[in-house]
C-alpha cells in the first residue's frame, strides 16, 4: 500500500497565496527587524514548512546570494539534504524524515505551538561531494498581524560533535576493556580473596575505572589521521585479541556467547588491534543487546576462494526500520543518553576508513539481526 508521507504533511502552500505571504513578511516592522538582528542562522517558515523569509548569515552559510533562490523551499531542500527529494513525497515525508531533528523540532512548532529543541545530523550532497554536517536546531511558533509563522534558529555544531564523538570512541571503547578487566579481576577475586596481590589488581582496576568515569563525566561538559600497523596476522591471534574484550565483559553474564573459527588457521596482512576494535564492537553491541538467557552467535569464514574473511555476528534482537537507514550515520544515535550509541559508527570508521573493509548489517523480525565485516586477506597489490 503507497503513502503520501511517512511523517510531515505534504501539502505545499499555493503560489499566490505564498506570493501574498512573502509580501506579509516583507512589511512587518518586527520581521524584518528579527532578521537583521540575529547573528546566527535564521530562517521563518510557513505552516506549510516552506521557506517565507531567510537572514544573510543563513544565506551565507548555504552559498546563496539571492534569497529568492531558496524562497518557498523546504529546509532540507535549501540545504540539500540527500534526502529531501526522496519517496514518497520529498523532505519532511521520507522514512528518514522521521528520526530527523529539523522535522521534528518544525513539526512540534507547528501542530503542538510550543518551542522545540533538536540535534539535526543531516548528509547534505553538492556538486556530486556528501558531506555530513551536524546543527543544533530551535524552532518557535509565533504569531504577527494574524499570521502565524515558525522561526527556525540553526546552530553549525559539525567540528564540535566530530571532534566530540571522537573521544567518545575512546572511552566507549576504554571501557569496554575496563569492563573486561574488571571482570577477570572479580574472578580473580573470588578464587583467591585473601592473596594480597589480587586484593591490589582488584583495587588498581576499580580505581582505573572510577578515574575513566570521571574522565568521561568531565568531557561532556566542555577526521583524525592514523596510519593502521599492518602484518601478516593468524586469524588465531584476532580470536585471542577478540577473547581479551568479550570473555570478562560484564555484558556476557547470564548470556550464551558462541564463536566458530576456521580451521585450519589462515594469516592475512591487516592490524590486529583495529580489527579487534571493530569485532569487539559488533558483539558487545549483539550482548547488550540481548536479554538474560539470550544468545549471541559469531561464525567466521574464509570466502572467495581465499581471498577474504568474513565475520558475523548474530543476536535475536530486531532494529526497527525507522533507525535502520541511520545505523552507521556520524552523530547519529538510537540510545537516548548522549554519547551513547557509538559502536557502529566506530565499527564503520576502523573496519572502512582505515582497514578498507566492508562492515554491514540485516535486520528483521523473525531472523534477528547480523552484523557483518569483510576484510581482504592479502595486502593491495
Amino acid at each position: 500500500m503507497s503513502v503520501d508521507t511517512y511523517f510531515a504533511p505534504v501539502r505545499r502552500t499555493d503560489r499566490r497565496e505564498f506570493k501574498n505571504q512573502i509580501v506579509d513578511i516583507s512589511h512587518s516592522p518586527l520581521m524584518n527587524t528579527l532578521l537583521k538582528a540575529v547573528s546566527g542562522l535564521m530562517v521563518v517558515l510557513n505552516e506549510d514548512r516552506q521557506i517565507v523569509a531567510i537572514n544573510h548569515a543563513f544565506l551565507e552559510a548555504i552559498g546563496i546570494h539571492n534569497a529568492e533562490e531558496v524562497l518557498g523551499l523546504r529546509l532540507g531542500e535549501s540545504l540539500k539534504c540527500v534526502h529531501a527529494h526522496g519517496e514518497p513525497n520529498g523532505c519532511g515525508t521520507t522514512l528518514q524524515c522521521v528520526t530527523c531533528g529539523a522535522a521534528i523540532a518544525t513539526m512540534a512548532a507547528i501542530e503542538n505551538d510550543t518551542t522545540d529543541e533538536q540535534m539535526c545530523a543531516m548528509t547534505t550532497e553538492q556538486d556530486g561531494v556528501k558531506s555530513d554536517i551536524c546543527l543544533l536546531i530551535r524552532s518557535h511558533p509565533m504569531r504577527v498581524d494574524d499570521h502565524r509563522w515558525i522561526l527556525l534558529f540553526a546552530q553549525d555544531i559539525t567540528q564540535e560533535q566530530f571532534w566530540m564523538n571522537l573521544e567518545r570512541i575512546f572511552f566507549h571503547d576504554i571501557n569496554n576493556s575496563l569492563a573486561s578487566l574488571l571482570g577477570y579481576s572479580d574472578l580473580l577475586a573470588s578464587e583467591m580473596p585473601d592473596h594480597p596481590a589480587v586484593q591490589q589488581i582488584r583495587a588498581a582496576a576499580v580505581r582505573l575505572n572510577a578515574e575513566v568515569s570521571l574522565q568521561r563525566t568531565l568531557s561532556k561538559n566542555k577526521e583524525g589521521q592514523y596510519e593502521p600497523n599492518r602484518d601478516y596476522v593468524p586469524l588465531s591471534r584476532i580470536k585471542k585479541e577478540l577473547g581479551l574484550l568479550v570473555d570478562g565483559h560484564t555484558a556476557r553474564i547470564g548470556k550464551s556467547y558462541e564463536a566458530d573459527w576456521p580451521e585450519p588457521d589462515v594469516s592475512l596482512y591487516t592490524d590486529p588491534l583495529l580489527v579487534s576494535k571493530v569485532l569487539g564492537n559488533m558483539v558487545i553491541n549483539a550482548l547488550e543487546a540481548t536479554p538474560k538467557g539470550g544468545q549471541v552467535r559469531l561464525a567466521v569464514e574464509v570466502v572467495e576462494e581465499g581471498t577474504a574473511v568474513v565475520w558475523k555476528v548474530w543476536n535475536a534482537a530486531y532494529i526497527d526500520e525507522k533507525y535502520r537507514h541511520r545505523i552507521f550515520q556520524r552523530y547519529f544515535s538510537t540510545k537516548a543518553d548522549s554519547g551513547r550509541g557509538l559502536g557502529t559508527y566506530a565499527m564503520k570508521l576502523f573496519g572502512e576508513h582505515y582497514l578498507g573493509g566492508k562492515v554491514d548489517f540485516f535486520s528483521d523480525p523473525a531472523e534477528g539481526t547480523v552484523f557483518s565485516f569483510r576484510l581482504p586477506i592479502d595486502r593491495p597489490s
